[in-house]
């Protein structure tokens, strides 16, 4: 535990440092209550994580219209209870309009949960009250994502109804019928495409089971072996806690399934220790932040995610695990050629051994991911996800928990994880649901060909505008959400372009996931640029712009795949058909990595960045003769270092740095 030890005199240093303006907002976006308002949430949150325990082991059965309208119920009441309404409101206890939110929520879903039935049997004729709670449920909603998600996802939301309802005096292409207000509520409220649609519904079974299971896991300590363990293999290395925290990461990250969540988990041993070797507040926190994000890429679990991808387009969990690995590995090469790189051109050394555990003591810990085998294990054999994360996870876990008494789960540790995990789903559920009113009205309209039509016929049909277009798209609607919500509303707003195209349906929607997830990092939203600001000690904005640069290899990863499809292994790529095009994507990554950073082993001019640049780029396309063309580029920036070495002189494309 050395690492640990010391990074905990680190962390109270920042913790002093950085108390001011950034705390005063986290308490005016989360109230924290004492006493019996504490106990209430709390009692809250346990029933929410412990119904759905019940539902994971089968104990209690119910329709999956039951399951939703409980789960999105269970998370509003925490978000008008937990979040207050704007800046002005008590901070120290939920206002009389609060309750009166929780009120309603508690009326709405409760009526869709005794309602939906009758309403099939009924085949779908509606009364009055129906469509009266319905617009009381899309109002409550709306509210409730304002406060605990984000504004931007709300004005998303309010264009889609205000789309739906105006259709007929919509612009060309997008002119459409128009539905009245009574058509829009009854299919988004009384039907399985709208709020309580698909979405919501992997909210209400696997993402929260998986949820709880990470933290169960993180309460055993999982983060620290991983901390350790990323320690022990790159901490007396240049730049030491950036590779800590670029492995770390990335194994936290592929179960957290949240680029924020992973910033503020790992980041708080990360980030005070990089700023301690010499990387600049702002550089610290988006190596993090770019680290954190590329977790939700990383199979096996990639946030859940990959179960949703599983469930969308009928292909089974372990195919979509297995297409996702290289390009996931590409993404971290990227993100390590520029750590490295900034290293180097800085100087910067690696950590002292005193503060790098020793390979022996890490070693013992690392039957804290036996829980992380057992879920794969289980869905290899083909078992649900919510069986596999309950029986191979979470069941594990604990078991794995009396190995040591530190570590032993006790009833308060248990309420704890349970008031956590809540904690954590209720921004998810909500997204989730929102975004199902994105999804409803679509599926309505039609208008997803509609948009897709039109890039096509911008961009001619021609691959690699359309592709340009498509990550726009993908990043401007992934902006702000959970990893799960970002890539179903990406999925049904930008895959539909590329597979028009002809792109396969897999490539389409991991091409659209991953600019879905990089929107994390771009501002204005950089949801977790934020969080890694706040850790840092940094401006946002900076952080995000440079959170951009070290994860620059996650905007040309997707371009690879598309071009080089054998990158996706699979039924239709074996390894062997993607060594060649995995080491050309990896060479062009580096080298891109080295331009941007002006530095490889020596200092690097503009000719030379340029040249490095360039051959990088010409790398990205599968023909033969830009890729030779691509590594001649590169020779003539990097050869005469190897020759010449520091007698290079400075008028050349390499010069040695000072």
């Amino acid at each position: 535990m050395h690492y640990l030890t010391k990074g905990g005199g680190i962390l109270s240093q920042h913790h002093a440092k950085s108390g001011g303006a950034e705390e005063r907002k986290k308490k005016i976006s989360r109230r924290p209550l004492k006493g019996n308002l504490a106990k209430a949430v709390t009692v809250v949150a346990v029933l929410f994580g412990v119904f759905h325990l019940l539902l994971a082991t089968g104990f209690i059965m119910l329709s999956p219209m039951e399951v939703r309208t409980t789960h999105l119920a269970f998370a509003l009441v925490l978000g008008f209870m937990l979040v207050p309404a704007f800046r002005s409101s008590p901070i120290d206890r939920p206002s009389w309009f609060d309750w009166g939110w929780v009120g309603l929520t508690m009326v709405s879903n409760a009526y869709m949960f005794f309602r939906f039935d009758q309403l099939v049997l009924l085949g779908g004729r509606h009364t009055e009250v129906d469509i009266l709670m319905g617009g009381l449920t899309l109002v409550v909603l709306l509210e409730g994502a304002r406060r605990s998600v984000s504004s931007g996802l709300v004005v998303l939301a309010v264009l889609a109804l205000l789309f739906a309802y105006f259709g007929r005096s919509m612009p060309e292409p997008f002119l459409h019928t128009g539905f009245s207000a009574e058509r829009i509520i009854q299919h988004l409220y009384m039907t399985g495409e709208g709020i309580y649609g698909f979405i919501l519904g992997v909210s209400s079974t696997t993402i929260v089971t998986f949820i709880i299971f990470g933290a169960f896991l993180q309460a055993v300590g999982v983060s620290e072996f991983f901390n350790d363990l990323a320690n022990t293999i790159a901490g007396k290395s240049r730049g030491g806690p950036a590779k800590i925290a670029t492995i770390s990461s990335s194994l936290m990250g592929t179960v957290s399934g949240d680029t924020s969540g992973n910033v503020a988990t790992t980041g708080t041993f990360t980030i005070p220790l990089m700023k301690k070797v010499g990387y600049k507040p702002y550089f610290a926190g988006a190596i993090e932040c770019a680290a954190s994000a590329g977790g939700q890429l990383m199979p096996p679990v990639m946030g859940a995610t990959a179960f949703i991808i599983a469930d969308t387009l009928g292909i089974p969990y372990i195919e979509i695990a297995v297409a996702a690995i290289l390009p996931a590995i590409l993404y971290y090469v990227g993100v390590f050629a520029t750590i490295h790189f900034r290293a180097l051109s800085q100087g910067l050394k690696g950590m002292e051994d005193s503060m790098v555990p020793k390979f022996k003591e890490v070693v013992p810990k690392a039957y804290l991911v036996l829980p992380v085998v057992g879920i794969v294990y289980l869905l290899l054999k083909e078992y649900d996800p919510v069986y596999s994360a309950f029986w191979g996870g979470i069941v594990f876990t604990v078991i794995l928990s009396f190995f040591k008494k530190e570590t032993r789960m006790t009833w308060h540790k248990t309420v704890e994880i349970l008031e956590q995990a809540a904690r954590t789903t209720m921004g998810v559920a909500i997204a989730c649901a929102v975004v199902g009113i994105v999804v409803g009205v679509a599926s309505l309209s039609g208008v997803t060909i509609t948009v897709a039509d039109s890039v096509l016929q911008l961009t001619g049909g021609m691959l690699l505008p359309t592709l340009l277009l498509t990550m726009v798209v993908a990043m401007i609607m992934g902006m702000g959400l959970p990893t799960t919500a970002c890539y179903v509303l990406t999925s049904i707003s930008a895959a539909p372009i590329l597979t028009m195209l002809g792109v396969p349906m897999l490539t389409a929607h991991l091409f659209v996931l991953y600019y879905g997830v990089l929107s994390a990092l771009t501002p204005p939203v950089a949801t977790g640029a934020y969080t890694a600001a706040g850790l840092a000690g940094a401006e946002p904005t900076k952080v995000g712009l440079a959170s951009l640069r070290v994860a620059l290899a996650g905007f040309v990863v997707p371009f690879l795949f598309i071009y080089h499809p054998s990158l996706l292994l699979g039924q239709e790529y074996s390894f062997s058909e993607a060594i060649v095009p995995f080491i050309f994507s990896a060479s062009g990554i580096i080298f891109i990595a080295a331009g941007i950073e002006g530095h490889f082993k020596w200092k690097i001019n503009w000719i030379g960045r340029l040249l490095l640049v360039s051959s990088g780029i010409l790398l990205v396309f599968p023909e033969m003769i830009t890729s030779l063309i691509g590594f001649a580029l590169a020779a003539a920036a990097l050869i005469p270092i190897t020759k010449l070495g520091k007698n290079y002189s400075d008028d050349l494309p390499m010069t040695k740095s000072s």
